[in-house]
């Protein structure tokens, strides 16, 4: 994924997250008060229809309070005299004001004038509410008495429930003009809270308004005083559906009693706005992220995208192809142009570094080659001083000198030679001295000629080993057919001397395996180190255990093992892991070449060299591991 990429999703998912966070604000935060307001406005709906309600009592109580303070209606009720010109007054105030309950009672409860009736009829509805005679003076209407304040300012209004449906009464003490006092009984007036006056009300309010009656007992009681706070009563709110709420009360009679259910549908258009104000926010919101991502995507890609794109593909030609003459081309004065100019500062300290690294290492090749050939040919050159030491011992002891004396003796005696060889005990003994001498010259002949061998083949060896390193250079390889018998005998062979000098044995255990396709001068000089160092572990040790172990084996998987073992000085578990480290050694002699190298050559012919030890003193074993054919072709 590249970094436009990597920036254009993390843009995305901050844009995305910023706008999950903002949604969940709107519907968790802003959503809920939209709500509550609306709620809160529906109530205020239902308790402005409940206000309706109880304006259009007080207008009443306002009407009941005028007529209450008549001097006509004080001596109706005081004079039975005027009772019959009274009755006729009150009964065109009746009909005039659309009312349906207009009583007079005395103070001791008397009806005097009772008309309760619907409108537009005449006849009178019987009701145990308002008695036509007598009425109780615990009416709720009638307890004037028990009002703080002067009479004037007496009244008593509300709701009661009838046989006939809810009606709103007010009552009021009848006084004389001005609100003088005595009182001579109670004026009420009431009028039905029908389905024509609710309507009326929810035109008016703009609220889908009802009323609902409860049943409740229809025996007027008087509760005593009843405060504001005891008519309190909770708004219950419900949740129609998406667009309607439904908001229910009650209302309480004169007594404090609930009486009617009041409910009221109201649309719910303040959500709705809400929603859609919401969905104009988040639609803008969305416009806005756009235009700011696409806004800082372009500045990104001018700014940082493409210089660091630029940078990139220079580094990544560089990594490909090697060519350090690339160079990255950002002309700014920021952080960029400063990157810029340090990658080209490094660029080029790497070119210098490079060619500097490719003399060194041309020169620490060339030395490695050098030391693996001088190490090699050395061993060789080891072997083939001690052969020439040896000829030269020999040619030192030989008998030759004592038959040149007597050569010498015969040509003295040669005028007499029969004389001599018959007569002289010299010349007696001589004959066989002269047998002797020759068998043992023979014999010196034959050894020294085996040794000039052995020399020539440690010298050709030393060739092969130098025209192995040209070959090496040119890449090429000289792959032979050996048997592998063949193989561990001509590498002892160019020990032998060395071998004896040291009075070390070497037993080889290899059966008749098959031919096998290696190059045979590399094997050779690697099982020259192993068999010399092997050599060189066991020749301080009794001479009864210097013995070399040599096991030739050829495993399930077609691989040449051979395993050299002595029982030498052994190796320490600290060194088990330097062993095949250049330069390192356990010598005082040594240079630490010969098992690096040997390590380096079985890796080049795709094979491995291992060792294990017990530890010091306890000899060691040297694995040589070889694929039997080397190479597919052979060079």
């Amino acid at each position: 994924m590249n970094l436009r990429l990597k920036i254009l999703l993390t843009l995305i998912a901050v844009f995305s997250l910023y706008v999950v966070i903002d949604a969940a604000i709107q519907q968790l935060v802003i959503f809920p008060r939209f709500v509550s307001l609306e709620q809160r406005e529906a109530s205020q709906n239902l308790y402005r229809c409940q206000q309706a309600i109880q304006r259009d009592i007080e207008n009443l109580d306002f009407f009941v309070h005028d007529c209450a303070a008549w001097d006509d209606l004080h001596e109706f009720t005081a004079d039975p005299t005027r009772r019959i010109g009274a009755e006729r007054y009150i009964d065109t105030m009746f009909r005039d004001t659309n009312l349906n309950l207009l009583a007079v009672v005395d103070t001791d409860g008397n009806v005097l004038h009772r008309s309760f009736r619907n409108v537009g009829d005449s006849e009178p509805l019987d009701s145990v509410v308002f008695p036509a005679v007598q009425w109780p003076l615990t009416h709720p209407l009638l307890q004037h008495k028990s009002t703080d304040g002067p009479p004037h300012s007496s009244s008593i209004g509300g709701l009661l429930m009838t046989e006939y449906g809810p009606i709103q009464v007010a009552s009021r003490p009848i006084l004389r003009t001005g609100g003088l006092p005595p009182i001579n009984g109670t004026l009420i007036m009431g009028r039905f809270l029908d389905e024509k006056v609710v309507k009326s009300i929810a035109d008016q309010s703009s609220v889908a308004f009802t009323v609902t009656p409860l049943s409740v007992n229809l025996t007027p009681q008087s509760s005593g005083s009843i405060t504001p706070q005891d008519r309190d009563v909770p708004i219950a709110i419900t949740e129609i559906d998406d667009e309607r709420l439904a908001v229910e009360s009650m209302l309480l009679d004169i007594t404090g009693q609930p009486i009617l259910r009041t409910h009221a549908m109201v649309y719910r258009n303040i959500t709705q706005t809400g929603r859609v104000a919401m969905r104009y926010a988040l639609g803008s919101l969305l416009v806005a992220a756009f235009v700011v991502l696409t806004i800082l995507l372009v500045l990104l890609q001018s700014i940082v995208i493409s210089p660091l794109t630029h940078l990139s593909d220079r580094a990544s030609h560089i990594g490909e192809t090697g060519d350090l003459g690339v160079r990255v081309n950002v002309r700014r004065s920021d952080e960029f142009g400063n990157l810029a100019r340090h990658f080209n500062g490094m660029v080029d300290n790497l070119a210098d570094t490079q060619s500097r690294l490719i003399e060194l290492s041309r020169r620490a090749g060339m030395s490695d080659v050098a030391t693996g050939v001088l190490h090699n040919v050395g061993n060789v050159m080891t072997n083939v001083n001690v052969l020439s030491s040896s000829m030269s011992n020999r040619l030192e002891q030989s008998k030759l000198v004592g038959l040149k004396k007597s050569v010498d003796l015969l040509r003295a005696n040669e005028h007499q030679m029969s004389e001599f060889l018959a007569t002289d005990p010299r010349g007696q003994k001589l004959p066989g001295y002269i047998c002797q001498v020759t068998d043992h010259l023979e014999l010196e002949h034959l050894e020294i000629l085996q040794q000039l061998q052995s020399m020539s083949t440690n010298l050709q060896h030393a060739g092969q080993i130098l025209e192995s390193q040209q070959k090496l250079a040119t890449g090429a390889q000289v792959i032979e057919s050996v048997r592998p018998k063949k193989l561990i005998s001509d590498a002892i062979g160019m020990l032998q001397a060395s071998l004896d000098s040291h009075d070390v044995t070497v037993s080889v255990r290899c059966g008749n395996l098959p031919e096998v396709h290696m190059d045979r001068g590399k094997v050779i000089q690697v099982l020259v180190n192993l068999i010399a160092n092997a050599k060189d572990a066991i020749k301080d040790i009794d001479a009864r255990n210097r013995e070399i172990e040599i096991d030739v084996t050829l495993s399930e998987t077609e691989e040449l093992r051979i395993e050299v073992v002595d029982h030498g000085c052994g190796i320490t578990p600290e060194n088990m892991e330097k062993v095949f480290s250049s330069g390192f050694t356990t010598k005082p002699l040594g240079h630490g070449h010969g098992l690096h190298y040997c390590a380096n050559a079985a890796r080049q012919m795709k094979g491995s060299l291992t060792v294990h030890s017990p530890g010091a003193g306890l000899g060691a074993s040297f694995v040589l591991s070889l694929p039997k054919n080397s190479v597919p072709e052979a060079v």
